[in-house]
Formats: C-alpha cells, structure tokens, sequence
C-alpha cells in the first residue's frame, strides 16, 4: 500500500489513500495519527460537524431505555482516539475478507452499523475498497444529525453508487427483515458504563446469519489489585505495552473477569436476569467476588480492565485506548480481607456494573 499524502487532488482519492494507510501493518503511529486527523477534517468540512472534546456536548445526548447515546459532536470526536479507531477499522476489513471468502457468489454481504454517528468513521474509509455491488449496507442512529451527516459525506465522495440504507432508530430494539452477515457495534464506554453496548448486543446479535459475524467478536471486564499510580509511571516509561507484560507485573493481582461478552454468550448472560429490589431495576447477576489477604492491601486499588477482541488477532488491551483504561471501584473500597461482594450488572438507562456488601 502506497504511504498517506495530503497532495491528492480529489477527495475520494485522499479517502482511499487513508484507507490503505489504515490498513498498512508498516504504517508507524505517527502516519496513522495524521491519517486519521486529514479524515476528521475531510468529513468535517463537507458535513459542518465538529468533533467536539467539551463537556457542554453532552447536553445534546440522548438518554435512551437502555444507555445513554452521546451526540454527533461527541462521536465524531471518537475518531481521534487513534489505536482504537485504527483496529476496529482492520478489523472489520478483515471481517468483510473473511465473509467474501466464505460466502463467495454474486449475493452482496449485509453489512449493519449500529450507531454509525455522523462520519461512519469504522465503515466509510472502507467503502473505496470494495465494489459497490459487494456491499449491502444499512446504518442506524438516533440522531437524524448523524445520518444527514453521512449523507452528505457519501455524496461528496462520489460514494452515492453504493448500495447504502439509512434509519433512524434505538439499536437496542431496530430490526431488520433479514438476516445480516455483519454487525457493526461499538456503542460503549470503559467497563460497559453509561452507553448502551450489552442491550444492542443483546438485540442485534440474534439477527445474524449463520455465519454472520458480530463485532467487536468479544469484550471481557476483569477486576483486578493494582497500584494505579505505579501502573501509570510505568506506562510514561513505556515500560508497560500490552496485556502480557501487564498482567504478569507483580504488584497486579487478577481477581475474576466479571463480563465475558459475545454474540455467541449473550443468551447465557441473559439467563441470569433478575429485578434487583433494592434500585428496582433490571439487572444481570455475575458473580461473588472476595478481597484476598495480600501484603501491603492498603495500597492497592481495585479496578476494572476493559479488553477488546475487534476480530480474530485484532485486539485492545489495557491502556491501548480510552476504551481500555482502568475504571476504579471505589464501592469496593476501603479493601478489607475477607469482605465479600456479589456483582450484577444494572440494566436501565444508565447500565454499569453493581456492587453489594455479601459478607456475612
């Protein structure tokens, strides 16, 4: 693939240049980054949304059944979150590969992307890269302003040959008259809090095909004791790089993973539903957990590690992402030896993970 220039001379080009940047497993972080910038400004300026990091966009955000979906502003700043962007956006290529390879005829794949926001930012740069008779697409949002926005961006790409359906709607409760080959959702905060992923999963994943594919393929919260601050001076001396080297540091201890998600376990996760009587909500039952007895307890903190399978080898570990980044239990805290907690995750409008005093 050729390297990313800004000197092409028409905007469809530059589109498939970024693409193929994207894509390119030599591209270093620094081409990567700026790719992804000249994309943001590319939609930008034909759409008239601005990816917008100030809290006063939350005021514009929808507060659903089941989650909260942030505004157009805010998901088009979702684009600058590089490495997250960058392998969702290998990931879902290869996904399409693999479908191609798997289902080969003249049928086009049906492709549908869940919250596609206002700049389609995981699928468009895609498009250039395949016929426009190989796709089937349908995109879902609750925003108007988003699907206008993609509208716009599809017809100043020259992109209007592909075969592309837009709906306004909740995810959590759209379906489609088909069977789909690929599901594209990736409507989350860190350790599933606030937005609305586990009930779109819930939703669309048994609307897939045979072999249809769900993506993110896996998403899985492990509580662990960690020394934060330590973890985080580490990481400045880039000493800290995947989750291989971060889980077998000796100041972590893995305590359980909580939330193992998937298409193919969603139906057992629901199978534990119940009313928690004490909030009088939904909620999903996960497990009992223990504070063990360790040195030095007072100095750790409990949190929660987000880890990502996009699809196949395409992966997001602890700290690659903001997706990723620990989220503190501070209900488990003080730590004491011994105290026991049961954990279930609260459905509703604001869904998070829930903690209760089990201890005996």
């Amino acid at each position: 693939m050729e390297p990313y220039s800004t000197m092409d001379s028409t905007q469809e080009f530059q589109l498939k240049v970024i693409a193929q940047t994207l894509l390119n497993e030599r591209t270093d972080n620094a081409d990567l980054s700026r790719a992804l910038d000249q994309f943001a400004r590319l939609c930008s300026e034909i759409s008239g949304v601005d990816p917008d990091p100030s809290y006063s966009a939350w005021s514009a955000d929808s507060f659903l059944q089941e989650g909260v979906a942030i505004n157009p502003n805010a998901a088009a700043l979702c684009v600058m979150d590089y490495q997250r962007s960058v392998v969702f956006i290998r990931g879902i290529y290869a996904a399409l590969k693999s479908l191609e390879q798997s289902e080969p005829g003249d049928q086009p794949l049906k492709v549908l992307y869940a919250g596609c926001g206002p700049f389609a930012t995981l699928l468009l740069p895609l498009l250039t890269l395949f016929s426009p008779n190989a796709l089937e697409i349908y995109l879902v949002d609750i925003h108007q302003e988003s699907l206008s926005s993609v509208a716009k961006l599809l017809t100043e790409l020259n992109l209007e040959d592909y075969n592309i359906t837009m709906a306004q709607g909740d995810a959590c409760h759209y379906r489609h008259p088909t069977l789909l080959d690929l599901v594209i959702a990736e409507t989350m905060q860190k350790a599933l809090e606030q937005e609305p992923q586990v009930a779109v999963t819930e939703n669309l994943s048994t609307q897939l095909s045979e072999n249809g594919i769900f993506i993110p393929e896996n998403i899985t919260i492990e509580l662990c004791l960690a020394r934060l601050k330590e973890e985080q001076e580490q990481l400045k001396r880039n000493e800290l790089l995947c989750r291989e080297r971060s889980t077998a540091m000796s100041t972590r201890h893995a305590i359980t993973t909580l939330i193992d998600l998937s298409s193919q376990r969603i139906k057992q996760i629901f199978d534990h539903k119940h009313i928690n009587s004490d909030l009088d909500c939904n909620a999903l039952a996960l497990c009992e957990v223990s504070i063990p007895s360790i040195a030095h307890l007072e100095t750790y903190q409990p949190l929660l590690f987000t880890r990502i399978k996009v699809f196949e080898e395409h992966m997001l570990n602890d700290y690659e992402c903001d997706l990723t980044l620990p989220s503190r239990c501070f209900d488990l805290e003080p730590l004491k030896a011994g105290q026991t907690f049961r954990a279930s995750y609260l459905l509703g409008t604001y869904p998070k993970i829930h903690w209760q005093n089990a201890t005996a």
